[in-house]
């Protein structure tokens, strides 16, 4: 019970966090602020300022689905953890984003491409690392009828999108960092999807077993 009232307190410190960090430099922010980057980190769209307040509402949406979520789905501990600290990554990121955002409104030179992508990756492999823990449910993981057809497909699948996204968000991040954001976007988007088609390959063999 500790583990998870540190977890919950980490996502409502992040939440606190993001509303601290708008709240200091909102008297400081121009009458329009940027909202929106396209693909080569060019700002494309603007908004008033207080759509700045847009990030704190999201994030304590969050709060309460993750916390939801980790009781809705299981009464075990160490499987509401896993849910709990998918929220924290999901937390990070968008604390992370809002960071970037009121920074650019501020005037300075953000290279959103490249720490979005570095952000996100990391996103998806914190996600990724709690994936192996996450039991069978309605509403969170791999949820394709042959993942769900048994605890033993489900477990199977979710241990190895575990290993695939942790992979792919540290390789994201790193590609990011070094070399294009767009491009460890691409990545570690790109090896959650592949989840999805490695949770048909991985079940076969089970399908097959239970089939004959």
């Amino acid at each position: 019970m500790t583990k998870i009232r540190i977890s919950i307190g980490i996502i409502v410190i992040l939440f606190l966090a993001t509303l601290v960090m708008t709240g200091s430099v909102y008297n400081q922010l121009p009458a329009r602020v940027p909202m929106h980057w396209n693909i080569k980190g060019e700002i494309d769209g603007y908004g008033p300022r207080a759509t700045v307040w847009i990030m704190p509402a999201i994030d304590l949406a969050m709060v309460a689905l993750f916390i939801g979520l980790a009781w809705w789905i299981t009464k075990v501990e160490n499987e509401r953890l896993a849910i709990l600290w998918m929220g924290v990554s999901v937390m990070i990121f968008f604390v992370a984003l809002q960071g970037l955002i009121l920074s650019a409104s501020l005037g300075n030179q953000v290279d959103m491409t490249r720490w979005m992508g570095a952000a996100m990756s990391l996103m998806f492999g914190g996600m990724g690392r709690s994936m192996r823990d996450i039991p069978r449910n309605g509403l969170a993981g791999i949820r394709t009828p042959w993942t769900m057809a048994s605890d033993e497909a489900w477990r199977i699948c979710h241990h190895r999108a575990s290993k695939i996204m942790v992979a792919g968000g540290i390789a994201g991040f790193l590609v990011s960092i070094i070399l294009s954001g767009f491009a460890g976007i691409l990545i570690s988007v790109g090896s959650m999807l592949y989840t999805l088609v490695d949770s048909y390959i991985a079940t076969r063999p089970h399908r097959m077993k239970e089939s004959s």
